[in-house]
């Protein structure tokens, strides 16, 4: 027989278990439909988000080891030079620099 019987209790005083109930005497299927139509689409997205944070951490991952490449002290430099003095210029296009990188970062 490839039917398998499962049961299920809710405790009414518990928000989850109400929410769930609720949902099911409110479904416009069977309640079989509906649990296995939620536990799919929860897989499905634990699934994406699994593999969504892969990539991230991928991505983050690459910038860290090329941004290493470029700076290979990791900006430990900066601390030991004496700031030089920035002309009004030069700080609206480090200001810009600025903007334009969070822009790109935001873009993700």
């Amino acid at each position: 027989m490839s039917v398998k019987n499962v049961k299920i209790r809710f405790n009414l005083d518990k928000e989850n278990d109400r929410r769930a109930y609720d949902y099911l005497q409110n479904a416009e299927k069977s309640y079989s439909k509906a649990v296995i139509s939620a536990i799919c689409s929860f897989l499905e997205l634990s699934e994406r988000t699994a593999s969504e944070n892969a990539f991230l951490e991928r991505v983050i991952t690459t910038i860290r080891e090329e941004t290493t490449k470029i700076n290979p002290l990791g900006g430990l430099l900066q601390f030991v030079q004496t700031p030089s003095a920035q002309t009004p210029t030069e700080k609206e296009n480090d200001a810009e620099t600025e903007e334009a990188v969070l822009d790109f970062l935001d873009s993700f």
